[in-house]
């Protein structure tokens, strides 16, 4: 059961949460207001036995809803890497509302958490290779996280010749492995077919699909 909500009237408890530091639930007017950060409880000069109306009561609402959306990006954040835009869509699909994504996308910026530049560096260099991906689907997926075209080709433009070389070798290494029972053929078609649907040209995946199958 969930606790009734907060209404103006007296503050007859704070207590820190048990599973985040430095937020606290307020019990006032009978209702519960959570998560509160220590700097609201400091700014606001909360204490057991302050009245809270209904002005006041407006306000510290607002400060909890930027304190909950600000602590749901940041557990984003610390499962994966995220473009600002993409963070931004996943905030607007939990419902927070538009001034308090605005406020902790400014926040998680100033404190370097969320960068959109490094973010696609990291990705280009880290995910994109590992998964073999050519730079069209890179920028692709880059796109799709709603990352700027600039920083796009940006990050795109410091993938040198020999990188990008190197994971269209593997892509077709590993995937002609799985193609070696097939009519020679039919294993080229499908092999370049595959490295150009991962976004690699279709005369580089062409000239990589023959020699990886020519291989040992």
């Amino acid at each position: 059961m969930s606790a009734p909500p907060p209404a103006p009237g007296a503050i007859s408890a704070i207590r820190e949460l048990a599973r985040r530091a430095g937020r606290y639930a307020v019990e006032v007017g009978g209702g519960v207001l959570l998560p509160v950060s220590v700097e609201t409880i400091a700014e606001f000069r909360l204490q057991v036995g302050r009245n809270v109306d209904r002005e006041v009561l407006a306000r510290l609402l607002a400060a909890s809803a930027m304190t909950r959306c600000f602590d749901h990006a940041l557990d984003a954040l610390a499962r994966r890497g995220r473009a600002t835009r993409e963070l931004e869509r996943w905030l607007e699909a939990r419902d927070h509302p538009r001034e308090a994504i605005g406020a902790a996308v400014e926040r998680l910026t100033a404190l370097g958490l969320l960068d959109d530049v490094r973010f696609a560096e990291a990705y280009v260099a880290g995910p994109a290779r590992a998964k073999g991906f050519g730079v069209r689907r890179v920028a692709a997926e880059l796109r799709r996280r709603g990352v700027p075209a600039a920083i796009v080709a940006r990050a795109l433009a410091q993938e040198d010749d020999v990188h990008a070389h190197a994971t269209l070798e593997a892509a077709a290494a590993r995937r002609a492995r799985a193609l070696r029972s097939l009519a020679p053929e039919v294993a080229q078609r499908r092999l370049i077919g595959w490295l150009v649907r991962r976004g690699f040209a279709p005369g580089a995946a062409t000239r990589a699909a023959r020699a990886a199958l020519a291989g040992p």
